[in-house]
Formats: structure tokens, C-alpha cells, sequence
């Protein structure tokens, strides 16, 4: 994916590389930096209670 907002684009590459294809595959648009951080954090902390690694910090 790719941002106009650097900030967006610099936390959307900061995203583990299961959530960034998660993103892509499911073609979600995102309209605001915090609706970004929002869905990353969710599926970043989702995929790592999937690993047995409890959620991320």
C-alpha cells in the first residue's frame, strides 16, 4: 500500500509482514492515520496471540 501521508506510510511499513499482506489482500481503504494505527494494532496483536506470543508492544 501506498500513502500520500508519510506518517501513514512510515507506520504502515513499521507493520509486521503478515499485516502489511493482510492489508493488501483484504483491500481495505484507510482514511486517517488513526483508523491506520487502529486496524495495524488489532491484526498485529490478533497474529501474534495466533503465535502464542500475546499481544504486541
Amino acid at each position: 500500500m501506498l500513502f500520500e501521508d508519510p506518517k501513514m506510510q512510515a507506520y504502515y511499513d513499521s507493520l509486521p509482514p503478515k499485516v502489511r499482506a493482510f492489508l493488501e489482500n483484504a483491500k481495505v481503504e484507510v482514511g486517517s492515520p488513526g483508523e491506520l494505527m487502529m486496524i495495524g494494532e488489532h491484526f498485529r496483536n490478533a497474529f501474534a496471540d495466533q503465535e502464542g506470543k500475546g499481544p504486541a508492544r
